[in-house]
């Protein structure tokens, strides 16, 4: 199946494609699967860092959502909806096998643009970020890699978690202050 982003798809009314799938119709369900699973995979991969572990909870995502599609209240957006049960299935699989999440962000090296240098550099702070990232809770990872990795705003990660904007904000600050507190070790070394 070829993968589509939401943006190459037509506006659909959402609400009358699961009033179709709720009558008997299971393939308009596909529409859900085309808009959103390049958004729920690339979501899931970014927490697991594992392909077939991202592959594996987009597909239980929607699989799931299918299955509770009468529950869906519509208090928020589909996509809102499959990307919180993609979340709480990557959660629950960190805590299962405490998975650790990467950081992606390349410094420059200071004092030159050496690229062994870069390199070394590089490795030294993904393993200083791997050991901040295995420091924080489960949830504070989850809200630490929706808001930096996935770049969701805080009411879109509260929406998502279930949680109020407060709690988000005290999640996302208690994990930025372990994280910032590990590099600026790094950054006094130097």
């Amino acid at each position: 199946m070829k993968i589509v982003s939401p943006e190459d798809l037509p506006p659909v009314d959402e609400k009358r494609v699961i009033d179709r799938v709720l009558a008997g119709e299971a393939d308009a369900y596909a529409h859900f699967v085309r808009a959103y699973q390049r958004n729920v995979y690339g979501m899931a991969l970014r927490m697991l860092r594992d392909t077939a572990e991202a592959e594996c909870v987009a597909q239980e995502s929607f699989v799931r959502a299918y299955r509770r599609l009468a529950e869906f209240r519509g208090d928020s957006s589909f996509e809102t909806w499959v990307t919180r049960i993609a979340v709480n299935a990557c959660r629950d699989r960190l805590k299962r096998k405490r998975l650790v999440l990467y950081f992606h962000q390349r410094p420059a090296a200071p004092g030159g643009d050496d690229p062994i240098e870069r390199v070394l550099q590089s490795r030294e702070i993904k393993s200083i970020l791997r050991k901040a990232l295995d420091d924080l809770s489960p949830r504070q990872r989850v809200v630490f890699a929706l808001k930096h990795f996935e770049e969701r705003s805080i009411r879109e990660i509260a929406d998502l978690l279930g949680l109020d904007e407060g709690s988000v904000k005290s999640h996302l600050f208690r994990a930025a202050q372990k994280v910032r507190s590990r590099l600026d070790g790094f950054r006094r070394s130097r």
